[in-house]
């Protein structure tokens, strides 16, 4: 499949993602400031690079839930690997990585040192991107000629059999900090491999099906519950079924609609608990109707009634 592009569009992923989380909640420390499973919820695409194939018939649960690091001189093999070029979208869905102190999320490869825990390290990198909306993309600046402000440099240490936090400092992996790319808040996670664009290691030995960026988690340092909006429209009084809803948020190019049952009910979710929304609601020969909402930290759920005139 090298070369080619498949979309793989699991949210959640079964039995597998469930031990994962129970994995991951036995290693987190309690200084961790995170709300709930910290680990990302999905895999939102993957576009294979030249090379690629190892782990791919484990996706998506081989790159959700805590790292299984290999060590100081032991690249992991609970990864998949991107290819030269090969990118992809990791989707928190349960919670949202939100801009703390220091770092925020960490991203954890397979990187080892060669030959000895002092030897040099053999290193696949790849260019960090993040996003709320999906539309919206930002990239964490980097120096491709020291490799700095990019994933794939740090070995990992934390994995179920040495018991290390894989939030601690000690996890290893490489982490990112939201304020040096001006975002408060990400929702999903972009790893590019960084392909021909950067000289290292790993672009010196045969791929084999294990070319290219081997990513093994991703986690957050900062996160928080996303946030809803949810409400009933109405015509006289009476709930209005197949009216067209649309959450329109002040910072996205993202606008989501939704179309009311017989309940006339809807909602919208995940959101970013920050900021103004405003709602929109509409039926041929019933009217229009708009409100305007505002979450944040103290109010994650807004409940609103839309009255077509």
């Amino acid at each position: 499949m090298a070369g080619s592009s498949f979309r793989v569009c699991f949210e959640t992923c079964g039995f597998r993602r469930v031990l994962a989380c129970l994995a991951g909640l036995a290693l987190v420390g309690v200084g961790a400031a995170h709300a709930g499973d910290p680990f990302a919820d999905g895999v939102r695409s993957f576009t294979p690079g030249a090379g690629a194939g190892f782990g791919q018939d484990g996706l998506p649960g081989i790159v959700l839930g805590p790292p299984e690091g290999g060590g100081l001189t032991q690249g992991s093999t609970d990864v998949l690997s991107l290819g030269d070029g090969g990118r992809i979208v990791v989707a928190f869905r349960n919670n949202l990585v939100t801009d703390g102190p220091g770092d925020d999320f960490v991203v954890f490869e397979n990187a080892f040192h060669a030959g000895s825990p002092d030897g040099p390290i053999f290193d696949e990198l790849a260019f960090v991107e993040v996003s709320v909306d999906g539309r919206r993309w930002v990239r964490f600046p980097a120096d491709p000629d020291t490799g700095a402000g990019m994933a794939g440099r740090t070995p990992v240490l934390a994995g179920t059999a040495s018991g290390i936090d894989p939030l601690s400092a000690e996890a290893g992996g490489d982490r990112f900090d939201l304020a040096d790319v001006g975002m408060s808040h990400a929702r999903l996670i972009r790893i590019v491999d960084a392909g021909a664009a950067v000289d290292d290691a790993g672009n010196h030995v045969p791929g084999g099906g294990k070319a290219g960026f081997d990513l093994d988690a991703v986690a957050a340092l900062h996160s928080v519950r996303p946030a809803r909006v949810r409400g009933v429209v109405l015509a006289g009084g009476v709930p209005v079924e197949g009216a067209l809803v649309r959450l329109i948020a002040e910072d996205s190019l993202r606008r989501p609609w939704r179309r009311t049952g017989p309940s006339g009910r809807f909602r919208f979710w995940p959101l970013v608990p920050s900021g103004r929304y405003r709602v929109r609601a509409r039926r041929a020969g019933l009217g229009r109707a708009r409100t305007t909402v505002s979450l944040d930290s103290a109010r994650r759920v807004a409940a609103v009634t839309l009255e077509l005139k």
